[in-house]
């Protein structure tokens, strides 16, 4: 996407990150699949020799928060005496293009910390140490809207 484009759109979102086997996770999935929600974003991770999974997740419609679907993962965690973590995370809805990932690790890697970057439908999924700056810093390049 060149300077001259109009910009991607940045939606704030709840991320969930936990630990859980592949069978507590399997459950923790059925749940929130249950109650109507779809994951959006997903990463994991094998640790441990692969005996437990690190798992960062963004629920919901594709394009919006919903406080609904954020209560449905909780529940879902919660039924599964999973101990997480609930973070605003960044959403930019995207269209696949060449370069858009280098290009918002870019603009941000001097200016804040990205603890996490991963992609989900159409999207890439931010965890950085300042959302506030990393807003303004997308949008002075051209990047969101």
């Amino acid at each position: 996407m060149s300077s001259k484009t109009k910009g991607f759109t940045a939606v704030l979102r709840q991320e969930f990150s936990f630990y859980a086997t592949d069978e507590v996770l399997d459950t923790i999935l059925e749940n929130i699949a249950a109650g109507g929600v779809s994951v959006i974003a997903f990463t994991i991770t094998k640790m441990d020799m692969g005996s437990v999974n690190f798992v960062q997740m963004v629920v919901g419609p594709l394009t919006s928060n919903s406080s609904l679907a954020n209560m449905i993962a909780r529940d879902a965690l919660h039924s599964a005496g999973v101990r997480f973590h609930q973070k605003e995370v960044i959403q930019i809805i995207i269209a696949p293009a060449p370069g858009i990932l280098r290009r918002v690790l870019h603009a941000l890697f001097h200016h804040v910390v990205v603890i996490a970057a991963y992609s989900g439908i159409n999207s890439i999924i931010l965890n950085v140490s300042d959302i506030e700056a990393a807003l303004q810093i997308l949008r002075k390049n051209n990047i969101i809207e």
